[in-house]
């Protein structure tokens, strides 16, 4: 036993001094975080100014100046209710807490978005002149005391807490808040991939909480009719289309949250699944196969049918968008000869479409792609049309700067800036977002970015195109790239890492829960997974035989 113990000295004693060397240089690594940088409030407000002091998170939370029956308040108050059940305190309407959430009218607040908001300890003051501006002020609540309660769990391994582990505060802050862009959109791809209702549902809920404001459902594409017409037989192939009452229901839920619902129908190029019950209405192939319309006077009467159908499910002033891109030209027989153009299409489609609009008591604004090179429009219609370009990637940067040039400026058409991920930005993409946006800012005509997610049902694998994408289009100049980020790695990173926390403290952008919502993953029309992998959702699929990603 002596001789045992004689060697296990000298072994406890080397040992201690190895783990001695392993933790004493984390130890000195470590550092203390203080709560403000906690609190990764996305998108980050406009300006944010911290008093001295925090409150620590109380048991019981009351909420004063909502009223649930009102139209314009129910989805704040249902943001509050499900605040309390996922930091678990105790909360109630009657504003009688010793800790409140005060929701206050104030004209003062000019902005029709905006909010202002003031945290010290009896509780939280948002003031707004529209119940728009306190629904967002709202989704900034929820992330300051989600991450009171929660932030403490997404330390990295070297970091903690300088006011000590467990404690729960809530910082004594001032923000005043609004978005750059007036136009957030979220493009969902409904001709190349199946969404769910329950799935729109809850990227309605994803938006609101990332405060954008415009869901644009790309309705069908050379792959897949997403709408099922009821007096025309597209989308009655595909099990996964929604029909006009889904769509009206769609509608009403994204203005319950703030949301603008924008459809597009193409009108040109990308209709493979509309003539496949049409061929005569074909004419050439598209920029990149499928297929486009002929032009003439019988595709003319098509697309007012169509549009007929779509128009009396929108709120009653909406925008549709037409599409109109990477089309090439061919009219129909017997229209050879009658002055069909481009441009005249552009003219025929609007009046067309203004028409259809009027019939059911609407007020449409007409948007439209930019195409390659720019659809060049009738000159009645520059100022009452939205065009939009796109361009996806961080490398894409030049010819963002080149198209910006060219269309924006004073007296120009109104534009949008498409970005997003498209079909190789398989983990999403929000690069090219931060650069539309921080360049737009100087260009008066351009209204706002369209987060594009292309091809792909996959919305928990590219949600960084929403999040990073969303804290772009409300201030892009929140996140600046550090010296040593050339290619912007750590910007992904960084970035990355929030949305995963965000994920926790939201469950609505649980994956798990996305997915389960989603159903079966879907790609260019095709399923992903076994057992149904590489099979078409629909015969149209391949009836348009498309050679690539058309994005």
């Amino acid at each position: 036993m002596k001789s045992s113990a004689k060697l296990l000295g000298p072994l406890i004693s080397r040992l201690m001094w190895t783990i001695l060397a392993l933790v004493l240089p984390l130890a000195c690594a470590a550092k203390p975080v203080e709560l403000r940088n906690r609190i990764p409030l996305a998108p980050v407000p406009q300006k944010v100014t911290y008093a001295q002091g925090a409150t620590r998170l109380p048991a019981h939370i009351s909420v004063s100046g909502l009223d649930a029956m009102k139209p314009g308040q129910s989805a704040t108050v249902e943001t509050l209710e499900k605040l309390f059940t996922v930091i678990g305190v105790r909360g109630d309407f009657s504003g009688r807490s010793d800790y409140c959430l005060r929701f206050e009218r104030d004209p003062t607040v000019t902005h029709k978005e905006g909010y202002r908001l003031v945290s010290d300890a009896s509780g939280i003051t948002v003031r707004a002149g529209t119940d728009t501006g306190m629904f967002y002020g709202a989704q900034t609540v929820y992330q300051l005391l989600a991450y009171a309660r929660f932030g403490d769990d997404f330390f990295h391994y070297s970091d903690f807490p300088a006011e000590g582990w467990g404690r729960f505060l809530v910082p004594h802050l001032s923000i005043e808040d609004y978005p750059t862009y007036k136009v957030r959109a979220f493009m969902a791809d409904l001709g190349r991939a199946t969404f769910s209702m329950p799935l729109l549902k809850r990227l309605v809920r994803l938006m609101a909480q990332m405060k954008l404001n415009t869901l644009h459902l790309h309705l069908y594409d050379d792959q897949l009719c997403g709408f099922k017409f009821e007096k025309l037989p597209m989308g009655h192939e595909n099990p996964f289309s929604l029909d006009a009452g889904d769509l009206k229901e769609l509608v009403a839920y994204a203005r319950h949250h703030h949301i603008s619902v924008m459809p597009e129908l193409e009108s040109w190029g990308h209709v493979a699944s509309l003539v496949y019950h049409f061929p005569k209405l074909r004419g050439a192939e598209g920029a990149y196969a499928g297929a486009s319309f002929g032009i003439g006077e019988e595709t003319y009467a098509f697309l007012e049918k169509l549009y007929d159908e779509i128009v009396p499910c929108l709120e009653r002033e909406a925008a549709v968008h037409v599409g109109l891109d990477e089309a090439l030209w061919a009219v129909l027989p017997g229209e050879e000869d009658r002055g069909h153009t481009p441009t005249t299409m552009v003219s025929r489609i609007h009046e067309i479409l203004m028409r259809v609009a009027e019939r059911h008591g609407r007020k449409i604004r007409m948007h439209l792609w930019a195409d390659h090179g720019g659809r060049p429009l009738p000159p009645e219609l520059e100022t009452k049309v939205v065009i939009e370009p796109w361009r996806y990637l961080g490398a894409d940067e030049p010819s963002i700067l080149e198209t910006l040039k060219k269309y924006g400026g004073a007296g120009k058409t109104p534009l949008m800036m498409g970005t997003g991920a498209n079909s190789y930005a398989f983990s999403g993409n929000y690069e090219g977002t931060r650069i539309w946006c921080m360049q737009g800012k100087a260009y008066p005509n351009v209204e706002g970015v369209t987060l594009c997610m292309w091809e792909s049902n996959d919305l928990a694998g590219r949600l960084v195109t929403l999040y990073g994408g969303a804290c772009f289009a409300w201030t892009p100049e929140a996140q600046v790239r550090a010296r040593n980020d050339s290619t912007g790695e750590r910007m992904r990173q960084l970035i990355d890492r929030q949305m995963r926390s965000w994920q926790i403290v939201f469950p609505d952008a649980g994956e798990a829960a996305i997915n389960e919502d989603r159903g079966p993953e879907v790609k260019t029309g095709r399923y992903v997974w076994p057992p149904f992998a590489g099979k078409p959702v629909a015969p149209t699929v391949d009836f348009g035989k498309p050679k690539g990603g058309a994005q």
